[in-house]
């Protein structure tokens, strides 16, 4: 534990404590490396889940990586990387997230491929008000139905989301957190949710930060806004669609963006859990009806979909292709199929943004079946 604190900040001991003793986590879900008289490195796997169209794709999130000053760059973090990577496939995740150190993680298989909210902050001298006859308080576990209610409001038509069941909030609105989930409420009835708090970045810790918005009734959200600013510091609301859509006006995009780390080391079984969502944008495009392959290399691989009448009926793994456009097909590096799968530009984007990212004669087969989309991370902090 003193680890934990001295690397990622007392904040988090309590978080990393509950950790601990969670009946669906507990020590061994943590990995520990020694030097023979005491931890100098460690970190832990949860369990997170992603949802692309109406298919749940299961994820590992490794968390609160830590090694002691004096060990780094002994390889300790990438031992326990290939311990809970193995763990998290062998329970049938089918890709790894995590968050935090720039770079870091890219060494590591990771990769830039899902963004995360951009943040705004409300224009100084603009007053934000608590509307009368609501108020705002922490979290508490019976608010477990209503956050889960309020959060898939705020999800719906997004094509890609991450997801929390209700025993998660029921146990995690009891454990403090650098921005603790607050709800809004009138009349005994909680109408609005956001964590208030620190902010995800140093970059923007000079504010109180809202995230996570989520409400059925305007007025919560201005008495969320007003319990943040009631802290006596500059206030900045994480985007979040519609959710946030009433503070454009009174507030300015912070310049700064992150994105959310992504892992996927078996691009064949990730494609086939997807086939699905795969087949539904198929069917919605020009190309219903059809029926055909679409080679899509990896270079060192490939991956060979199959579709008939409008509909991907397998994904198998193929020979390596390093002219995948003679073929007729595609290629992207496997450092990118994870932004790919999951949207952050779409195909066609991509390939403008990366020469080793072809798609030829596939180009619009290819923008079919990866567009862009639209994404809700709200859930992964």
């Amino acid at each position: 534990m003193a680890l934990q604190v001295d690397r990622n900040g007392v904040e988090w001991e309590p978080m990393v404590r509950a950790l601990f003793v969670h009946a669906d986590v507990g020590p061994g879900a943590f990995t520990v490396a020694s030097d023979g008289n005491r931890v100098v490195s460690s970190l832990c796997l949860l369990s997170a889940s992603l949802r692309v169209g109406a298919v749940d794709v299961p994820v590992g999130q490794p968390e609160f990586v830590a090694t002691t000053a004096g060990h780094e760059h002994r390889g300790l973090v990438r031992a326990q990387m290939d311990v809970v990577h193995r763990w998290s496939a062998g329970r049938g995740d089918l890709a790894q997230i995590i968050t935090g150190i720039p770079y870091f993680y890219r060494r590591f298989g990771y990769e830039y491929a899902i963004a995360f909210p951009r943040v705004r902050v409300v224009t100084p001298g603009v007053a934000l008000a608590m509307p009368e006859g609501w108020s705002v308080r922490r979290a508490e576990p019976d608010d477990a139905p209503a956050i889960v209610r309020l959060h898939a409001l705020a999800q719906t038509g997004v094509p890609v989301v991450a997801t929390r069941a209700k025993e998660w909030w029921r146990w995690s609105v009891g454990v403090d957190d650098p921005a603790p989930l607050h709800v809004a409420e009138t009349g005994g009835t909680v109408h609005g949710i956001a964590g208030i708090g620190a902010g995800a970045s140093r970059a923007y810790d000079f504010a109180t930060t809202v995230r996570g918005v989520a409400f059925d009734a305007l007025d919560a959200f201005n008495a969320l806004l007003a319990e943040a600013a009631r802290r006596g510091r500059p206030v900045a609301v994480e985007e979040r669609g519609r959710h946030t859509g009433p503070v454009e006006p009174l507030s300015q995009r912070h310049p700064v963006h992150y994105a959310l780390y992504v892992r996927v080391a078996d691009p064949v079984a990730l494609l086939d859990r997807l086939r699905p969502v795969l087949s539904e944008r198929l069917a919605a495009s020009p190309r219903a009806g059809t029926s055909g392959q679409l080679l899509l290399s990896t270079y060192s691989s490939s991956i060979v979909l199959t579709y008939e009448r409008g509909e991907v009926v397998s994904v198998e793994a193929g020979r390596p292709s390093q002219d995948p456009l003679g073929q007729g097909g595609a290629g992207v590096p496997p450092d990118l199929v994870a932004t790919l799968v999951f949207g952050r530009y779409g195909a066609a984007a991509l390939a403008d943004r990366h020469d080793d990212v072809r798609l030829g004669q596939a180009a619009d087969l290819m923008e079919t079946l990866f567009p862009r989309l639209d994404a809700d991370l709200a859930l992964v902090h």
